[in-house]
């Protein structure tokens, strides 16, 4: 795993919200262009990355804008389903966290139904995401 995506999952895993919430992004982001970048590639299920790319972003749109930093960069994809994997882990965890910051009792029902439907979308793209190289 790159340091990039070490530091995403660092932040879905820390007790900020807004660090839990700008690594959500960051994970959905991430995973959406790599679902992207792959969508027409030979040994790539189009259907399913593009599937995974539209839930990445539908879950992000949920998600309040992070209000510093920058896109990260997508690091070079290998071949095969090992280069998916990082990404498929990352969309776990940053699944995890949004249902984990949607069942505390801190937020709005307005919030924690959108952090819910986020963590639902995350879960589907990284479903989707774990079958385009399974040819």
């Amino acid at each position: 795993m790159t340091t990039e995506l070490n530091n995403v999952s660092d932040a879905l895993a820390d007790s900020d919200v807004s660090k839990v919430l700008g690594g959500a992004w960051d994970a959905l982001d991430l995973a959406g262009r790599l679902a992207d970048a792959i969508a027409w590639d030979e040994a790539s299920n189009e259907l399913q990355a593009l599937i995974a790319a539209q839930e990445c972003v539908t879950a992000r749109d949920l998600l309040p804008v992070p209000q510093t930093g920058a896109p990260l960069n997508l690091a070079e994809i290998e071949p095969g389903t090992a280069g998916l994997t990082p990404y498929i882990s990352l969309l776990s965890r940053a699944q995890e966290a949004l249902a984990r910051l949607a069942s505390t009792g801190d937020n709005s029902a307005d919030v924690q139904s959108r952090l819910s439907e986020a963590a639902r979308h995350a879960s589907a793209a990284r479903d989707a995401l774990s079958t385009v190289r399974e040819r």
